[in-house]
């Protein structure tokens, strides 16, 4: 990666440029990366890729109408900091035309100075570029390992054994003095193993990812991936019917997922939210806690301030069921104070930005369910005879205002508290917001999938369309 001093040079020179500028406010945001991807098939290495990016992006406000313009390199060499020299006028002008074509809005703004010091989450591994790309490669293939290694006989293939990293320096800089750089690295693994028993085989799928390279558990995963595989071979279909189902975290995720929606500042004030109006209202289960949390050190969108330069912080969104609180970046959070006459909001730290070519937007950041105190052998035992949903099909479907879902899933049937046998080629129906109201238990195994988590939930009844 180039020296981060390289990156200042050109910061600098789009800074003293826009400073002659007849404007009244501007934001530059670097994002500097270097990925590296590595692939492994039957022990030898299938894919393997390592590349570096340099971006920048600048917004241009004047006479409350907001310009956007980027620029961006994949692999930059010594010679870019002349590239973006050359093309810097260019870039710079191309915001301040956009910004004209804008209408007026009072509700634009750029992030102030920050008060005090925002907090430095640990998202940072600093030993992450002196490792070997041997040692990482060496990790996707134990992980292919530890999948066969499960049963030798029925494991079969194992396909994308893989392991990636980031490694990510930004920096964000405006006219209102705000200047804050910051470092991130993130690595990951993931496998999916393919069992075949009686000319039927099934998949199985498993993940892990970190800031930090030791952290990542390959023995786990690949197992994993290997007896999911195994545990679904001889499924079969149930009966039709209204059962108690377990939700297991990963497809509690995915749901949850789906009210991320629900809760952004944008979607309730356009009228897009089911939510709307109902803060200080029970809408869920007594036994949910939902939060947003730009801080938390295990999550993957962690960092300490937001895509605007605002602080990130952890927001209570619901307690107990009852909601209470959205979530806002600074133009949403204004819109809401010019056309409310209740108490002013401020932005929570949820702008986000989903890529280098695109301006800073309403996001959830780490969103998750909060864990609770039942073990698996609890959950199994509460639910007693019904259905564990291990996967769904087709959530993209689901429509995140009325919350109406029909969606293919598979799992296991329960009898008595324990596993009886495999089941599959089942759909569940119901609504989105009806499910998390009947909730009656949750588990303590919390796990985040990507930017939302939840431990396991106990839901009192879905209808399940089978035989």
């Amino acid at each position: 990666m180039a020296p981060m001093n390289r990156v200042e040079n050109v910061v600098e020179q789009a800074l003293s440029i826009l400073r002659k500028k007849a404007i009244d406010g501007y934001e530059v945001y670097v994002d500097q990366s270097s990925h590296f991807d590595v692939e492994s098939k039957d022990g030898k290495v299938e894919t393997l890729q390592a590349s570096h990016s340099l971006g920048m992006a600048l917004r241009i406000l004047n006479h409350q109408q907001m310009g956007f313009s980027y620029t961006t390199y994949l692999n930059p060499s010594p010679s870019t900091q002349k590239d973006f020299q050359g093309g810097m006028e260019r870039i710079i002008e191309d915001a301040i035309s956009s910004a004209k074509a804008i209408s007026f809005d009072p509700c634009f703004e750029l992030a102030p100075v920050l008060k005090d010091p925002p907090l430095h989450p640990p998202i940072f591994d600093e030993t992450l570029e002196g490792i070997s790309e041997k040692t990482k490669i060496e990790k996707a293939k134990w992980m292919e390992e530890a999948a066969r290694s499960v049963d030798p006989l029925r494991i079969k293939k194992v396909r994308k054994a893989s392991y990636q990293e980031v490694l990510s320096q930004k920096m964000l800089i405006n006219s209102n003095g705000l200047y804050f750089p910051y470092v991130s690295t993130l690595t990951s693994i993931s496998v999916t193993a393919v069992a075949e028993e009686s000319g039927a085989s099934e998949m199985g799928w498993d993940f892990d990812f970190s800031h930090f390279f030791n952290d990542l558990n390959v023995m786990k995963v690949g197992q994993t991936a290997g007896k999911k595989a195994l545990e679904k071979l001889g499924g079969r279909r149930i009966s039709s019917g209204v059962y108690p189902v377990l939700i297991r975290n990963n497809v509690a995720s995915e749901f949850l997922s789906l009210l991320g929606h629900s809760f952004l500042a944008e979607q309730v004030q356009k009228g897009k939210s089911s939510l709307k109006g109902k803060k200080g209202e029970r809408v869920f289960s007594p036994f949910l806690s939902i939060l947003d949390d730009g801080l938390h050190p295990q999550g993957i969108s962690t960092s300490p301030i937001d895509g605007e330069g605002m602080p990130s912080q952890r927001t209570s969104l619901v307690v107990g069921g009852e909601v209470s609180g959205y979530l806002y970046d600074m133009y949403w959070a204004n819109r809401e104070n010019i056309h409310s006459s209740r108490l002013r909001v401020g932005s929570t730290g949820n702008s986000r930005r989903s890529s280098i070519k695109l301006p800073p937007a309403m996001g959830i950041s780490n969103f998750f369910i909060e864990p609770g105190k039942l073990c698996s052998a609890d959950l199994l035992k509460n639910l007693n005879e019904g259905l564990v949903l291990e996967e769904v099909m087709g959530l993209h479907t689901v429509n995140p205002i009325s919350g109406d879902f029909s969606l293919g899933c598979s799992g296991d049937w329960i009898e008595r508290g324990e596993k009886a046998y495999p089941v599959k080629s089942i759909a569940i129906a119901g609504n989105l917001f009806q499910l998390f109201q009947n909730v009656i238990g949750v588990g303590e195994d919390f796990r985040f999938f990507g930017g939302v988590g939840s431990p396991s939930l106990l839901v009192e009844a879905l209808e399940v369309s089978g035989n």
